[in-house]
């Protein structure tokens, strides 16, 4: 059974493209949606083919197609629409649909979603075909929404940090875009709640001018709807970005756009549809403001996901670790949990680079990585790389005793078989120093510091170094 999700305000439309297709011989299921939160929540269910009309208010095609090309790229996306030109058709195929069929022409329909599913079908035999071939990689993205459930539960025990937009960024899925309304009418305001929420669009509301500038200060809103002339002048006098788009809404129809904007308003619309184009144009403009503004905020703090990541070993960055072991050692004591630091790193790898070049090095770190982060606790512990070839492997709720034992098991595993490289198998041993605090019966006493917990552990690495190599060394922190 093929699972279909169409986006069509007109149920009778879509029942009438159901009826088309299993006429036709398709034997098929068909979710209708008409707003972006329920075409987001009917992505998870994973359909085979999705077909949209151009333009449903509230949300446009072209703002589904980019949401289907993000969350579910494999999925064929048709528009079936009752305005379909050879233009149209040739700009849906450029920015990524499959193509484009007018409502007039149903009967072409059947044979168009065949020939999809059927090179959706071979497509995904190929990937099959392709990752039976090669080893799979480990994924950059993965190991960093790993990361980040770790950081959202530091999140939660620590209430007084920060929450990070890391894990949404990571995801590829912008902050949803806030709009604030300050709008005399409570008629109106529930009115553009209403479209705005379809819209997949965060609402808050301002009663006053006053306090819509005091929301306008603490907070960057992509979106402005207002009926206060004197309201969309004052914006303008804030810090930039405090509104990206300030949208003058003209309840009586007596202001009009030139004077709108000459008092600081990038756009005028009127407060009711009343059936015309006009009004959801302007609605789809402000959409498309929403929608670049988040965008814009996902590419600002792209360079925090390249930090969180070690690119070669795919393990935590130095910057991750810096930032985040301070807070698990807080966790630790706030909650009187044990934690323990395990500092390691490979032995003679200046050898491997000087002797086989850095080529080889690079996949001796990669296979050192992957040795000590398999068999640790997904979602507990975390490994990073701090340095060249020096790693740290983070253990939460783990006494120095235990952390002892998981150190020797990481210390054999690296050893146990030669690593396979471009300059043949080499045999590669690693050194190890551990440290950790144990639960204190009461809060606040004996707090260790960061600075003395990774000082222990690199002391105990060096004795590990001073003593032969390949082997583990604890030390208590002091």
């Amino acid at each position: 059974m093929i699972r279909m999700l169409i986006i069509e305000d007109d149920a009778a439309d879509a029942d009438w493209t159901h009826r088309t297709l299993r006429q036709a011989g398709i034997s098929c299921t068909l979710e209708r949606v008409e707003t972006e939160n329920s075409f987001r929540e009917a992505l998870g269910r994973s359909p085979d083919l999705i077909l949209s009309d151009s333009n449903v208010p509230g949300m446009d095609g072209w703002t589904a197609l980019e949401i289907a090309k993000a969350e579910c790229p494999a999925t064929p996306f048709l528009f079936v629409t009752g305005h379909a030109d050879p233009a149209a058709a040739i700009s849906a195929k450029e920015r990524g649909a499959a193509g484009m069929v007018a409502k007039s022409e149903l009967t072409r329909l059947a044979g168009v979603v065949r020939s999809l599913l059927e090179d959706r079908e071979q497509r995904s035999r190929e990937v099959q075909t392709e990752r039976r071939r090669s080893d799979p990689d480990t994924d950059a993205s993965s190991t960093a929404s790993y990361l980040l459930e770790r950081q959202a539960m530091l999140d939660h025990a620590l209430r007084d940090e920060d929450h990070s937009t890391l894990s949404s960024i990571l995801r590829r899925h912008p902050p949803v875009p806030v709009a604030l309304l300050s709008l005399g009418s409570d008629e109106v305001r529930e009115r553009f709640v209403k479209w705005l929420g379809n819209a997949n669009i965060e609402i808050e509301c301002a009663v006053s001018a006053t306090d819509a500038l005091v929301t306008l200060e603490k907070r960057r809103h992509a979106l402005l709807f207002t009926d206060r002339l004197e309201l969309a002048q004052a914006v303008r006098q804030l810090h930039a970005g405090s509104a990206t788009h300030v949208v003058f809404v003209d309840v009586d129809g007596k202001v009009g756009v030139r004077e709108a904007l000459r008092r600081g308003a990038n756009d005028c619309m009127p407060a009711e549809a009343g059936g015309g184009e006009e009004f959801w144009a302007h609605l789809t403009t402000a959409r498309r403001i929403a929608s670049l503004s988040s965008a814009l905020q996902l590419a600002l703090t792209d360079n925090r996901i390249l930090s969180t990541i070690d690119e070669l070993t795919r393990c935590g960055s130095r910057r991750f670790f810096e930032h985040e072991f301070p807070r698990e050692l807080e966790r630790a004591q706030r909650l009187r949990r044990a934690l323990s630091l395990v500092i390691c790193d490979i032995d003679h790898f200046k050898a491997v680079n000087d002797s086989y070049g850095h080529e080889v090095g690079d996949e001796v770190l990669q296979e050192f990585a992957a040795r000590l982060t398999h068999g640790l606790r997904l979602g507990e512990d975390w490994v990073a790389r701090i340095g060249g070839e020096e790693f740290a492997v983070v253990l939460p709720d783990v006494g120095s005793g235990e952390a002892m034992q998981i150190a020797q098991r990481l210390c054999e595993r690296v050893r146990a078989t030669p690593y396979t490289t471009a300059g043949g198998a080499l045999q590669v041993t690693g050194s190890f120093g551990v440290s950790g605090i144990e639960p204190q019966p009461q809060r606040g006493a004996g707090r260790t510091t960061q600075r003395a917990l990774v000082k222990a552990a690199d002391a105990a690495l060096y004795e590990s170094k001073r003593g032969g190599r390949n082997r583990v060394t604890a030390l208590e922190p002091h």
